[in-house]
């Protein structure tokens, strides 16, 4: 059971950083259309420079680009077409409310405030396996935000994030199939605490 369980985590681990590369690639893009900067592939020398400034170091940046490119075209984000002479990247329609999308989910991400209130935000969520790339999304979603799963379907945050899952909810259209939870406990939050780096009681 833990390898399978190890198995699927490291699967949404990779969704997770490959869907992160996606939404930073297709911003850029975004970014530098409204810009009227025009990218030229295959080499698109000012996107891997904006790209760049948003992923790790080490990242090999061209090859990364070059891959999230090629699954935003698949995705019907992203095409490619010719101009002069010359394969140019352009947002579909569908890749600019994308867009719009990651840059409202941007707004409504949660900020940590400086003292934490000593409540914790239960995400709780029941979604059909017919709608399992909606699951998959919204995993990936509250993983890029800092949740932490703590049982199938179950994830938690320590910080105010109503915004962020009334976005959640209507985005995914999960309606009643997602619930938002304010605790005032946890049993065995040791862990928790300690990930999140807070102090083991509030007087601390």
């Amino acid at each position: 059971m833990n390898n399978k369980i190890n198995s699927i985590e490291y699967r949404i681990s990779r969704l997770t950083r490959r869907q992160r590369t996606q939404d930073i690639v297709l911003m850029s893009l975004y970014t530098l259309s409204v810009l009227g900067v025009g990218i030229v592939a295959p080499n698109a020398l000012q996107l891997f420079k904006y790209v760049e400034k948003y992923l790790p170091q080490k990242t090999n940046i061209k090859t990364r680009t070059s891959q999230a490119i090629t699954r935003l075209v698949a995705k019907g984000l992203v095409v490619r077409t010719k101009n002069a002479g010359r394969t140019v990247l352009r947002l579909t329609r569908k890749g600019k409310e994308a867009a719009n999308a990651i840059e409202i989910r941007q707004k409504v991400s949660p900020q940590k405030p400086k003292r934490w209130d000593g409540k914790w935000r239960i995400v709780i969520f029941d979604v059909w396996e017919k709608r399992r790339s909606v699951r998959n999304k919204l995993r990936i979603m509250l993983h890029n935000t800092g949740f932490v799963k703590i049982q199938h379907s179950v994830w938690v945050y320590p910080y105010p994030c109503e915004d962020l899952f009334v976005f959640l909810r209507a985005d995914l259209r999960l309606g009643q199939g997602m619930l938002y939870i304010v605790a005032d406990e946890i049993e065995h939050d040791a862990r928790l605490r300690q990930h999140f780096g807070l102090p083991a009681s509030l007087s601390s």
